[in-house]
Parts: structure tokens; C-alpha cells; sequence
């Protein structure tokens, strides 16, 4: 399983930045620091370090249902005890698993899923269920978003 890298405090200017990146994502280091009033060595220097471990891949920015998938899922999935490489490799192998998370409680994985449609769904969990090493899963199917993906309130109380 692929480790997480090392958390890096940030302060109120480097939160500041990433607030200013969420209002306008496409801000040059230039408008940065202007807008900040640092200079744009110091922009360009703490990018950098935010490109390090703080800021995601670009991937996050893109919306599945702008890819013609329209149903998100999120499966529970035990393994038998022994498979965790095998079925971890296996799992990373099918394109329609977006995320996978080791969890406590109940099930081993927790993995979110994006499907076309619902019959889509069903041969995915079907590619899921035929890897050595699950030994059971259960399935959520996403009615509506009310709260998506967030960081900005915790942005805003470190900028504070």
C-alpha cells in the first residue's frame, strides 16, 4: 500500500495562497502577490513547498461525471488475511476505482467507485468480487451530493 507522505505545518500566508487558489485556481504567481503583497519570489518559493506533500495531483479537479460517469459508489471490502499485496495490486488494476482507503471497523477497504450507470456498477462489483482474497463486500450507491470535497473552512481558521 502506497504510504502517505509527511504532513507539513502550514501558516497563515501559506493558507492564504491556497485560499487565493480556490477563488481563482488559475492565479499566476504574479496576481499572488499582488493580491498577498509579497513578492513573487516568496509566492513561487512557497508553491514549491506546497507542491510537497500539501497540494493533490491535478486528477482531483476532474469530475467523473464530466467523463460519462454518472453513479459514484462506495464499497466496503474484506480481504482474507494474507492477500493484502495481490488483492491491493488487483483492485489498483480496475480503471473504475477511484480511491482505496484502509479502514477500521467492519471491512478492511473502503473503495469509491465510479460506474456509467448502474449496470455498469454491477459488472464492476462482479471484477471486484472475482479477485482472490475478497472475501465479502457491501455497497452504497450515491443518490446526491450535498457536501463535496472541502478544505477552505479549514484554510480560512489557519489563515485566521
Amino acid at each position: 500500500m502506497a504510504t502517505s507522505k509527511p504532513t507539513r505545518e502550514l501558516d497563515g500566508l501559506d493558507a492564504e495562497i491556497l485560499l487565493a487558489l480556490v477563488e481563482e485556481p488559475d492565479a499566476t504567481t504574479v496576481s499572488l502577490a499582488q493580491r498577498l503583497s509579497v513578492s513573487r519570489n516568496t509566492i513561487q518559493a512557497r508553491l514549491q513547498k506546497l507542491n510537497d506533500g500539501v497540494l493533490e495531483s491535478f486528477q482531483r479537479r476532474i469530475t467523473p461525471r464530466a467523463l460519462g460517469y454518472e453513479v459514484t459508489a462506495f464499497m466496503n471490502a474484506s480481504i482474507r488475511q494474507g492477500y493484502d499485496k495481490q488483492t491491493m495490486q488487483a483492485l489498483s488494476e480496475i480503471p473504475e476505482i477511484m480511491e482505496i482507503f484502509a479502514t477500521t471497523g467492519d471491512a478492511d477497504l473502503r473503495l469509491t467507485i465510479a460506474a456509467t450507470s448502474p449496470e455498469d456498477l454491477y459488472r464492476v462489483n462482479h471484477l471486484i468480487l472475482d479477485i482472490p482474497g475478497i472475501v465479502r463486500t457491501s455497497t452504497a450507491v450515491v443518490l446526491r451530493e450535498f457536501l463535496g470535497y472541502r478544505t477552505k473552512p479549514l484554510l480560512e481558521r489557519i489563515a485566521e
